[in-house]
């Protein structure tokens, strides 16, 4: 978080004097299982169990300590013997057509994936920050900050991601009320969830803005579907502070991470598509 504070003590470290740490966000000294994270390792959670596994090493020493102080850059990290480097950050933001799976694999191998129209992505380890399914089509960010991954669509996110929706039947007044307070779907593991409130604006006949600040896959049809009603088209317009148009179904381009974030979920936008 903002400001400096004093690292809590971890377990003893495999070997050397154990540091006294201080961290903050702008870089200096960092704990390490935050260091592996923001290398793009692996997540915070995985971090752990690398650490007190004892694959990792500092400067040729094995350290089981979570907090052990690191300069990245300036320490020799390795994890299972090979030595982890800082990697170039990259952000990309996508328009994806309807037609193509956000995840490699999602429908078998013979699924058309958003990785054949973004050569690079796959080779340069991007990945997807949360999802549109295949028969939804707008913005998707892409990068390999799994820092940047977390606050876009991890489960703690509060960032907003606004959509159109076109549905085969309106909503009434009361239905728009019932799904801005909440209705209850299942979850991505197949659990009964009640969704967080939401704003819900009708456009036009059959016509919806959405904004969300949850990632359940498939949430808006779901939502729909829980008044009887089948989404006909979805498109995904902003995330956070970012806009795209229409007329760039296809294209990706590249971005920065303040250029999403910072726009709360209960935000509004006037723009039309």
């Amino acid at each position: 978080g903002a400001g400096a504070k004093k690292a809590e003590d971890g377990k003893k470290s495999g070997g050397g004097a154990k540091k006294s740490i201080s961290y903050n966000a702008h870089g200096g000294v960092c704990a390490l299982y935050r260091a592996l994270s923001k290398l793009s390792v692996c997540s915070r959670t995985a971090a752990k169990e690398l650490i007190l596994g004892g694959r990792v090493r500092v400067n040729g020493t094995v350290i089981n300590d979570l907090m052990y102080g690191v300069c990245m850059g300036k320490d020799k990290i390795k994890v299972d013997g090979t030595e982890v480097k800082e990697k170039k950050h990259q952000y990309i933001a996508f328009n994806k057509p309807a037609g193509y799976e956000t995840s490699l694999g999602a429908s078998g191998k013979s699924a058309k994936t958003i990785y054949e129209l973004i050569p690079f992505a796959k080779a340069n380890g991007l990945n997807p920050a949360g999802k549109l399914d295949k028969e939804s089509r707008g913005l998707i960010l892409l990068s390999n900050d799994n820092n940047f991954l977390n606050e876009v669509s991890g489960g703690d996110s509060k960032l907003a991601k606004f959509y159109i929706v076109k549905s085969n039947i309106d909503l009434d007044d009361e239905q728009l009320e019932e799904f801005a307070s909440g209705v209850v779907i299942k979850g991505s593991s197949g659990e009964s969830v009640k969704t967080r409130p939401c704003t819900i604006r009708h456009l036009a006949e059959k016509v919806f803005e959405v904004v969300l600040s949850q990632d359940i896959n498939r949430q808006i049809r779901k939502m729909f579907e829980y008044f009887g009603v089948k989404v006909v088209d979805l498109f995904r317009y902003r995330v956070g502070k970012l806009k795209i148009d229409e007329g760039t179904e296809g294209a990706y381009f590249n971005i920065k991470p303040e250029e999403v974030s910072g726009a709360p979920a209960e935000g509004r936008t006037k723009k039309k598509v």
